[in-house]
């Protein structure tokens, strides 16, 4: 098999996902509690949150947190709401983006990064992420765990087709000028297992290193390691080879 590119996503992929995610989005749900004067309706913010997939510390793997876009999470508080409430999507972006900013310092990586990721760009493998995420947050994480020198490329949910839609994998490929079969797509989660299914990649690598069980993930990855390190074996050999 022959490897010319690999499609990381971001969360429980990259950087660890418990450690960021579940104090910033307890944090975007306290203040709009706050804007509605509601900051001690303790069952409304639990609410909120089961919403999207979050029940107390424990994230479900199938949830709009674990692989849902900001759109998702912004529409399932609306639904949520007693009241209507207007503007709450672009009010969830902006707090995303600005929250991430401020609590970049809990922006930690799953392993060794710069170690794996230096040796695949010897290789000279193309490195894109593929993320729900948007944009401008993803930036932050990328630059946070010290990596952007390797990711050429960055695909969002807020400028392509959310996955398990192919199209992020597409632009990836016409990019780069290499073909899906050439790819491999690595996610903790069954959405991106999915993505690599639809795009018919190389095949997809699953790592516990986030929100995904070795049982959901095995029922569509090609590989299933502990995390993005042990893509590359003790003898230098990748897990394709």
């Amino acid at each position: 098999m022959v490897i010319k590119g690999i499609l990381f996503d971001k969360d429980g992929t990259l950087i660890r996902f418990k450690e960021i995610w579940i104090q910033i989005i307890y944090s975007i749900i306290d203040d709009l509690l706050t804007l509605r004067n509601e900051v001690n309706n303790e069952e409304l913010r639990s609410k909120l949150a089961e919403s999207i997939g979050l029940y107390g510390e424990e994230i479900d793997e199938k949830g709009f947190l674990a692989s849902g876009t900001t759109l998702d999470i912004a529409t399932q508080f609306n639904r949520v709401l007693s009241k209507e409430a207007p503007g709450v999507f672009p009010l969830v972006a902006k707090m995303l983006h600005t929250k991430t900013k401020e609590k970049k310092d809990s922006i930690l990586p799953t392993c060794d990064l710069q170690k794996a990721l230096s040796i695949f760009k010897e290789k000279e493998i193309v490195m894109g992420v593929a993320t729900s995420d948007d944009y401008e947050s993803t930036k932050v994480c990328i630059q946070q765990i010290g990596i952007d020198e390797y990711i050429d490329f960055i695909g969002t949910g807020d400028r392509y087709n959310k996955k398990p839609d192919p199209e992020v994998l597409n632009v990836f490929c016409e990019q780069f000028g290499i073909k899906p079969e050439e790819v491999l797509v690595v996610g903790d989660t069954i959405c991106d297992m999915k993505l690599s299914i639809n795009s018919k990649s190389a095949g997809g690598v699953g790592v516990l290193s986030g929100v995904g069980s070795k049982e959901t993930l095995g029922e569509l990855a090609k590989y299933i390691i502990p995390s993005i390190e042990e893509m590359i074996n003790e003898n230098g050999k990748f897990i394709w080879e």
